[in-house]
């Protein structure tokens, strides 16, 4: 017979143990990670298949009239006039019932861990999920990754009002409905995990149960992407690359200091075209709105007639990565694509700059290895300065090193770049600090709460920064 004085002597050590160490995961937060993940890899894979479809359809329509001269005109105006609707639907609608929903999403569900910005998901979703696939299906330059990310913590939000969950635990699920955004917008479910970790960690609050609830939310939203998808590879198929001797470890140095200024002036060009976006529309909802839809038909032109600086780039990056194109080719496209970004992405358009980003550090690792190949001091594949530069420039620009490595070494299957390509992250993000550029989602989220006009959001923002050390 069980004796009473140790059974009990028992539970109460169990007790102890998990008030001190947290170590319970509590069946409800359980059940609403998985619930998160789920339904968020099963969105996210729909957000990614009906842009590509509509994009594919749309090009390859607009594509045969280029057949002869007249049939150039044809296809202009009708490319044109395609994405000038898709453009302006998404903007009049972003603009009328969700302005948060513009732009990334990535700072908004920064904001609402921390309950300076609003989580409405119900105003938010229809318009992210619909007005993103009209804005990424026009040809601009935008990705649908930091989407991904607002879609996954409103629908973490809507799952928490449905399910009743405490308020405590709010927090959590808008961080996995978050990590399984990325991680199925990427497939790369670590990167995923540590992005919250690591980018929201300010806000993120850190306890056993919420690092478990996390990891099972983007876990099965991988799952479930790969499931509607049919694909579980790396997003880029590549070869495995030879590795790099150290004596070359100087030129990664070199480069990781060239990104980290490119990152500061990348960023505080965002800051300066979303503050000329906002003089330019004054406030008023049809000039902001024919203003987009022009600069969307200018791009759905472009998409038929040089792709490469059209869209998110991720179709482009393996070919950069090859070093197939001149180095004249790809200077122009980098400079063209930087254009891009500044027009597209800042006007406030449902759209991301996460992929994008990824593009640009492609294409400058490509222009900086095949100007070192043109000069005939590179011993190795200038293919590795491209997958070196994504990590480097989104690591320059967000300030999120270990996501940076760890999400290009799933997306290309290339983990033996890992020393390489640490020294070019660690030399970028020094470079930016010392230069005192400002990381991108801190920017847009301390923009935003001063265009609101709130002034106690924005007193405690800055209240929050110094207490946890935000730069």
């Amino acid at each position: 017979m069980r004796n009473p004085k140790t059974y009990m002597s028992r539970l109460k050590r169990a007790a102890f143990f998990r008030r001190r160490f947290n170590v319970h995961v509590p069946l409800k937060l359980t059940l609403s990670s998985l619930i998160i993940g789920g339904v968020t890899g099963m969105v996210c894979a729909f957000f990614e298949m009906i842009p590509n479809m509509l994009n594919q359809y749309r090009t390859s329509s607009l594509s045969a009239l280029l057949d002869n001269e007249s049939g150039m005109v044809t296809a202009a105006l009708a490319a044109f006039t395609v994405s000038f609707i898709m453009a302006g639907i998404a903007m009049y609608f972003t603009r009328k019932y969700a302005p948060e929903a513009g732009g990334s999403g990535i700072p908004e569900i920064e904001g609402a861990m921390v309950d300076l910005r609003p989580v409405r998901y119900k105003r938010v979703l229809p318009v992210k999920f619909f007005g993103g696939i009209l804005s990424l299906s026009s040809g601009m330059v935008l990705g649908r990754e930091g989407p991904s990310i607002q879609i996954g913590g409103n629908l973490g939000a809507a799952v928490c009002s449905l399910l009743k969950i405490k308020k405590e635990d709010f927090y959590v699920m808008l961080a996995a409905g978050a990590a399984s955004g990325l991680a199925s917008a990427f497939n790369a479910p670590l990167a995923g995990m540590l992005f919250v970790l690591e980018e929201m960690r300010p806000q993120f609050k850190y306890r056993f149960s919420a690092v478990q609830a996390v990891a099972m939310a983007v876990i099965v939203s991988t799952a479930a992407r790969s499931f509607i998808v049919g694909n579980s590879d790396p997003v880029f198929d590549l070869p495995m690359f030879d590795g790099v001797n150290i004596r070359n470890f100087f030129d990664f140095l070199m480069f990781g200091i060239l990104v980290g200024c490119a990152g500061v002036v990348f960023n505080r060009a965002v800051g300066w075209m979303q503050d000329f976006y906002t003089a330019v529309f004054r406030g008023r909802l049809w000039r902001s709105v024919m203003i987009v839809a022009v600069v969307g038909g200018l791009y759905g032109v472009a998409s038929i007639i040089e792709p490469q600086v059209t869209g998110s780039g991720m179709h482009f990056i393996s070919e950069w990565i090859m070093t197939s194109s001149s180095l004249k080719l790809l200077a122009g496209v980098l400079f063209l694509r930087f254009m891009g970004v500044m027009l597209c992405f800042c006007c406030g358009i449902p759209g991301g700059i996460f992929a994008p980003s990824l593009s640009l550090g492609a294409l400058l690792g490509a222009v900086f290895g095949m100007s070192m190949l043109h000069f005939g001091i590179l011993n190795y594949d200038p293919g590795i300065l491209a997958i070196v530069g994504m990590s480097a420039f989104f690591a320059a620009s967000v300030r999120a090193p270990i996501t940076g490595i760890i999400l290009i070494c799933e997306m290309t299957n290339n983990f033996q770049f890992l020393l390489p390509m640490m020294i070019a992250v660690v030399a970028a993000t020094q470079t930016a600090a010392l230069l005192k550029g400002r990381p991108l989602y801190t920017q847009i989220l301390e923009r935003t709460l001063r265009l609101s006009g709130n002034e106690e959001k924005i007193e405690e923002y800055r209240e929050f920064k110094k207490t946890h050390n935000v730069e």
